[in-house]
C-alpha cells in the first residue's frame, strides 16, 4: 500500500515509480515520487517561459533536488525497477542511444513538455545495458489525449520553420499545428508531420483539425503513421 504525504502547489505534478505515469498535484503526494513544480517567468523580452524545479518525496517531508539531472538519477533506479519486475519498457519511454563504452540511453516522455533522457550503465543495471534493454518486451503505445484541438494541412507558404528540427517547412509538405496561447489568442507552432507524428500517436481525430479535407492517399499514410 503507497503511503501519501499532504503536500500543495499551484501548478505541480509527480511521476510514481510504479506506474511511470505523471499525475497533477491534490493536496496529497505518494511517498517515494518525483514532484515537477512549475512557474511562468516573464524575460525582459517580454517572453513567458516555464521553470521547472524538481522534488523527491520523502515519508515526512518533500525535498528539493539539485537540479534536473539529480531527478534523472533517481529516474534512472525507477526505471530498472520497473523493468526487472515487468521485463518491459515502462509506458512513454524508448531506447534512444547506445555509447561506445556500453551506457545506452532511454528517452521517457513523461507528459508532450516534460522529456528525460536516462542513462543507463553496466553497474546500475547489473550487465551489459544494451543486451538488457534487448530482452525486454517494448511497452504498450500510450495514446496521445490533447487539451487543444491540433492542426494538420499541406503547408499554405514557404514561410513556416518546423518547432522540432528547425528546417523550413516548404509549401505543401504536411504539417501538424501545435496549439499555443499568446495573450489568451490561439495560435500555432508548426512541426513537419514526420518530425512530430510519433509524439501524437493516438490522438482522438476529432481532435485533428483538417483531417477529414486530406486527399485520400495522404489520409492513408497518416493513418498508418497515428492509428496503427
Amino acid at each position: 500500500m503507497t503511503d501519501w504525504i499532504e503536500f500543495s502547489h499551484d501548478w505541480a505534478y509527480y511521476i510514481t515509480p510504479s506506474t511511470f505515469e505523471m499525475k497533477k498535484v491534490r493536496g496529497k503526494v505518494p511517498v517515494g515520487s518525483i514532484v515537477l513544480r512549475k512557474q511562468k517567468e516573464i524575460l525582459d523580452t517580454g517572453m513567458t517561459i516555464v521553470n521547472t524545479e524538481y522534488s523527491i518525496v520523502k515519508e515526512d517531508t518533500v525535498v528539493d533536488l539539485e537540479d534536473k539531472r539529480a531527478a534523472n538519477e533517481i529516474l534512472a533506479k525507477f526505471l530498472i525497477g520497473y523493468m526487472k519486475e515487468y521485463n518491459e519498457y515502462p509506458p512513454g519511454t524508448v531506447f534512444d542511444k547506445a555509447y561506445k563504452n556500453g551506457n545506452v540511453d532511454v528517452l521517457y516522455k513523461a507528459s508532450e513538455y516534460d522529456r528525460f533522457k536516462i542513462r543507463l550503465t553496466s553497474t546500475l543495471v547489473g550487465s551489459d545495458p544494451e543486451e538488457f534493454l534487448m530482452n525486454l518486451r517494448k511497452a504498450g503505445r500510450k495514446k496521445f489525449i490533447p487539451g487543444d484541438d491540433w492542426k494538420i494541412e499541406p503547408a499554405k507558404s514557404s514561410r513556416a520553420s518546423c518547432k522540432t528540427c528547425g528546417h523550413n517547412i516548404e509549401k505543401g509538405d504536411l504539417r501538424l499545428g501545435e496549439p499555443t496561447y499568446f495573450q489568451d489568442h490561439l495560435n500555432y507552432k508548426w512541426h513537419h508531420f514526420d518530425c512530430k507524428a510519433d509524439d501524437i500517436w493516438g490522438i482522438p481525430k476529432d481532435k485533428l483539425l483538417g483531417y477529414s479535407s486530406l486527399e485520400s492517399k495522404i489520409k492513408e499514410s497518416v493513418e498508418k503513421a497515428l492509428w496503427m
